[in-house]
């Protein structure tokens, strides 16, 4: 049996703090010393140096003695790093995927993600705050939200952080304001106006075209806005145009200039993730995001099959 076959062990969680530490040193950088090691984790200095030849002789890393001047890490496998400290596998949330461009991002992300040789598993859920809230507990490493989201979200709670952006127009397109009957062409006083107080975007697009007008907001589950629309039971709302039917919708585009200049940041998708998780933060930032972005553009043309 070998000496680190259960991870979960003390010394199986020796080599996953020393695993972890390797992950965040660059090429070429000494490592600590053998006793700063032991040291820190408590353990002896027996326990570190076989540690560090399990790692070397897994080929996790590849490691130079230089006498006095210490040792030096030449190699390093990252995805065999990941699984020896306990990163093997991640945990998201994303919003519903009720669009070829959500489709697209977890399908390039899964990609990665085995391309690096690690388990990811996905969640999907209504509402960006809802999301962010589920990291904030712990319960997922990333929370899949647009850029206006997470910046709000970090005003509140200082402990979280974005750890990837993946460029614009990879979120939604655009969004409109949506109308239950023709002959509309502005949100008029007295409208019943659906919102949905759980995601942060459409909310302040909402707030910013209702500014000032006396309309009755109805609280409503965004998936659920258009089916209300069409059912009149109220008069309008905002959405994304994404896979829209225009035919289907009187639409007339955002002209509150608050709403127009937050939809740029809203445009954007993001990862957030707690300050903490280094691990996260590390394997999120070493994926190809050209290749992800790649992905998502062939699935919302059709031309690969989604994939998560």
């Amino acid at each position: 049996m070998e000496i680190f076959e259960s991870l979960l062990s003390k010394k199986g969680l020796i080599l996953q703090k020393i695993a972890e530490d390797l992950l965040f040193i660059e090429l070429n950088e000494r490592i600590p010393k053998v006793g700063d090691f032991s040291e820190r984790f408590n353990v002896g200095r027996g326990t570190v140096q076989t540690a560090l030849k399990y790692l070397e002789q897994t080929g996790s890393i590849s490691l130079e003695p230089k006498g006095h001047m210490g040792t030096f890490l030449r190699k390093k496998n990252i995805p065999s790093l990941f699984k020896y400290c306990g990163a093997e596998r991640m945990t998201g949330v994303m919003p519903l995927p009720y669009s070829k461009k959500y489709e697209g991002l977890a399908s390039g992300l899964t990609s990665q993600f085995e391309e690096n040789q690690l388990n990811l598993s996905i969640a999907f859920m209504r509402g960006a705050k809802l999301r962010i809230d589920e990291v904030s507990k712990g319960r997922y490493d990333f929370a899949l939200v647009s850029k206006f989201s997470a910046a709000e979200a970090l005003k509140q709670d200082p402990d979280l952080s974005i750890a990837l952006a993946f460029g614009s127009h990879t979120y939604v397109s655009k969004h409109a304001v949506f109308f239950s009957e023709k002959g509309n062409l502005e949100i008029k006083n007295g409208m019943k106006v659906g919102i949905d107080h759980n995601s942060t975007d459409q909310k302040i697009l909402v707030k910013a075209e209702t500014n000032e007008k006396k309309v009755e907001f109805v609280e409503l589950n965004y998936m659920h806005l258009l089916q209300h629309l069409r059912a009149k039971t109220i008069d309008a709302t905002i959405w994304n145009i994404d896979e829209i039917d225009s035919g289907l919708y009187n639409t007339i585009p955002l002209s509150s200039e608050i709403a127009k200049k937050e939809e740029l940041n809203i445009g954007e998708a993001v990862c957030v993730i707690r300050k903490e998780n280094k691990k996260a933060e590390y394997i999120l930032q070493h994926l190809d995001l050209h290749e992800i972005k790649r992905i998502q553009t062939l699935v919302e043309k059709g031309d690969y099959i989604p994939k998560y």
